[in-house]
């Protein structure tokens, strides 16, 4: 989104008491004074009226002694089709801020809470794009969102962030584990309903990577509180998930055994020749990665010649990257990752191989998340640290962090509605764990039931949110709302997945089918197109 005309309204916060220096911090160069309006830095179609009512917010209190709101803005976001009033809110008790947009044109009554990711740190602004169903923007949806508890600093390098260094403030650490969305959620509300005179007929929450991690969460541990969620490749297990991180990383760092470009390519050449096809056409896209039973020893340099063969410490990192890991008990298991974008950017290439900063990004991430959450040891040799050995710390982070509960019966119960979607490539959210996330809880509440309340999707092709030769780009805002106010789940909407290119045209589009089914070439047609392809699970 790009930043148009705008009036920036903004008062200094009021005094209270000792946590006053955090609001300080927080502000920052709010202490200018009330707004100037001008005609002139006015969008298009707003009204003075409008511009008083947003400035009449930061006088507001969400809730005496929890909240303040210390900024208000007038934006015109290039993608939405109206203006916004956004303010911004300080909590009084920590370093949790939270935003609400605030259509200025035509309401619809709904709300769309939207995720962060990451490490969180940062709101939703007009250069933040995590907004991924365009009938957000595009149907007048008041919008909100969260820091994750604490703001990253503008000026902080990739590397510093990624430390996580906010974990040593408990109560940072604690909103961005469980607790950000669900201490914001009410005074959202009661912004809205100042502002509109009336609170959400509806209200719905999207996000995706750690967003779908708390999507996952309000659906378990806050049924009550939105009538549909939508959880793209949502990091349910996270501890899981950073074990799995180290996991690959450690055997990184401590050996020989990254591949090398010619080598991935020949890896991923050698996957596709043996499952591409398994949706009825080789595309350079596996359909059904469940399916793809590959054996990498084949391409060991003790039974081939080939000149980018695989030595045994290479070996065991392909196989470290798609088995399972468990640490025993219970306490931290993953199910590795599909085989399948071993060469690709959008792939592998994402999080797992080496990049820019000599590490992987999921060496960078769960450096962060052990030094700064399990050992509280900044200067520890995480190369060297056996997970093993600090199973407790994990099994209390994992109470807290994780969201892998089965069991949706009480958001059912409430008349909540939530969808899963992944994207097959994706090398930091394993495909595999929603896939044994959606089978739990099918097993826990039984089909019926479950049908009722919950919908997976995989995407073909498509990497972490976002991305790689797959169609990764369909509305799911539009499809809850749809099974929530009309009783029509996402399996009975035709749904497509398509691709885009930068002016906005679809080169290829794809049935989005919900799981366990898959699209299959139906042996004629266009392979662009989805009329050429059916749901199927044969």
């Amino acid at each position: 989104m790009v930043r148009m005309r705008r009036v920036l309204c903004r008062n200094p916060p009021p005094r209270r008491g000792r946590n006053y220096p955090v609001l300080v911090a927080l502000a920052g160069s709010l202490l200018l004074g009330a707004c100037s309006v001008g005609d002139s830095d006015t969008p298009a179609g707003v009204t003075a009226e409008q511009v008083a009512a947003c400035d009449a917010l930061q006088e507001a209190q969400a809730q005496e002694g929890a909240g303040l709101v210390v900024e208000t803005q007038l934006l015109a976001p290039a993608a939405a089709s109206q203006a916004y009033c956004t303010a911004t809110v300080a909590m009084t008790d920590s370093q949790l801020r939270f935003n609400v947009w605030l259509p200025l044109g035509e309401w619809n009554r709904k709300l769309a809470f939207i995720g962060g990711g990451g490490f969180d740190g940062f709101l939703l602004d007009e250069d933040f794009e995590l907004v991924f169903s365009p009938s957000i923007l595009r149907d007048g949806y008041a919008i909100a969102s969260t820091n994750g508890g604490y703001d990253r600093a503008s000026s902080l390098n990739p590397l510093k962030y990624l430390r996580a260094e906010f974990a040593g403030d408990a109560q940072a650490r604690a909103d961005y584990l469980y607790q950000s969305e669900i201490r914001a959620w009410p005074h959202v509300r009661q912004l809205i309903e100042q502002f509109y005179g009336a609170g959400p007929a509806y209200s719905y929450f999207e996000g995706c990577s750690m967003g779908g991690h708390d999507a996952l969460l309000l659906a378990q541990r806050h049924p009550e509180a939105f009538d549909g969620i939508v959880a793209r490749a949502p990091a349910g297990n996270a501890v899981g998930l950073f074990m799995q991180f180290h996991r690959i990383s450690a055997h990184l760092r401590s050996k020989d055994s990254a591949l090398s470009a010619a080598q991935r390519q020949y890896l991923a050449e050698a996957v596709l020749a043996q499952c591409d096809a398994l949706d009825g056409i080789a595309d350079g896209i596996i359909a059904r990665p469940d399916a793809c039973d590959f054996q990498p020893q084949v391409l060991a340099c003790v039974n081939s010649e080939h000149p980018d063969c695989l030595a045994p410490e290479q070996l065991e990192l392909v196989h470290l990257i798609t088995s399972p890991l468990d640490l025993g008990a219970g306490i931290v298991e993953h199910p590795g990752f599909y085989f399948g974008g071993e060469n690709l950017a959008s792939g592998w290439g994402e999080y797992i191989w080496p990049g820019r900063f000599l590490d992987s990004i999921q060496a960078l991430f769960s450096d962060g998340f052990i030094r700064s959450f399990v050992t509280g040891n900044p200067d520890l040799d995480t190369a060297a640290w056996d997970p093993a050995q600090a199973l407790e710390a994990l099994g209390e982070l994992a109470t807290k962090f994780n969201a892998v509960n089965p069991d949706l019966v009480p958001l059912r119960d409430a008349g909540g509605k939530l969808i899963l979607w992944q994207g097959t490539l994706d090398s930091s959210v394993s495909p595999r764990d929603s896939v044994n996330y959606y089978q739990a809880a099918v097993q826990s509440m039984g089909q019926q039931r479950a049908d009722e309340t919950l919908e997976l999707y995989l995407a073909p092709g498509v990497g972490h949110c976002r991305g790689g030769p797959g169609p990764d780009q369909v509305d799911l805002m539009q499809a809850v709302s749809q099974w929530v106010e009309k009783g029509i789940p996402p399996s009975a909407q035709e749904l497509l997945s398509t691709r885009k290119d930068e002016e906005g045209g679809i080169t290829a589009s794809r049935p989005l089918c919900k799981y366990p089914a898959y699209a299959r070439y139906r042996g004629q047609g266009n392979p662009s197109l989805a009329s050429s392809y059916r749901c199927t699970q044969d």
